[in-house]
């Protein structure tokens, strides 16, 4: 890979890192890969294959405790919860699964987001799920803030680089 010859003349490179590479271009690139994802049968079978592989029915997980009565309302407590779970009342955990692996293949992340509820909602767990598109991220939004933190394409960071917040459209 580094070497220099007639086949490596023409080789442009630069040094900057992923970020600063993907920032001017990356609506273009989403747009891109989506229209691929639609409309060329590679593209769908190769995303089709990668979440079906990567979850295939769904992860599911299973309670470990000393007392099997524990883990066994633990387990039922996580099914019900797991068909409750979608903030959108579209899909299940499953298909949560699926989606977020579709959207990370097809736009390159995806966000989720964690929405409380009442316990006056009903629901067996008060929390559901909201799987958002990255586009809902202000990625234009970068820059360095007062207190030592920094914005790099709409994710917040804090001074020993953390994440800390999220800059969504409204």
């Amino acid at each position: 890979g580094a070497k220099v010859g007639r086949r490596t003349d023409g080789w442009v490179t630069v040094g900057s890192g992923a970020n600063a590479e993907i920032a001017p271009a990356l609506s273009r690139l989403r747009e891109r890969s989506r229209d691929l994802v639609r409309n060329n049968p590679y593209a769908t079978k190769a995303v089709h294959a990668l979440v079906s592989n990567l979850v295939g029915t769904g992860i599911v997980p299973r309670a470990r405790a000393r007392r099997s009565t524990v883990a066994k309302t633990a387990d039922q407590l996580w099914l019900e919860f797991a068909t409750h779970c979608d903030a959108d009342g579209v899909t299940d955990f499953g298909g949560l699964q699926a989606l977020t692996v579709r959207t990370m293949a097809e736009s390159g992340e995806v966000l989720i987001r964690l929405r409380d509820r009442r316990i006056e909602d009903g629901l067996p767990v008060p929390l559901q799920l909201q799987v958002l598109e990255p586009d809902h991220l202000d990625n234009l939004k970068s820059g360095e803030l007062p207190d030592g933190g920094f914005i790099v394409q709409g994710i917040e960071f804090d001074s020993l680089g953390r994440r800390r917040a999220y800059w969504l459209f409204p």
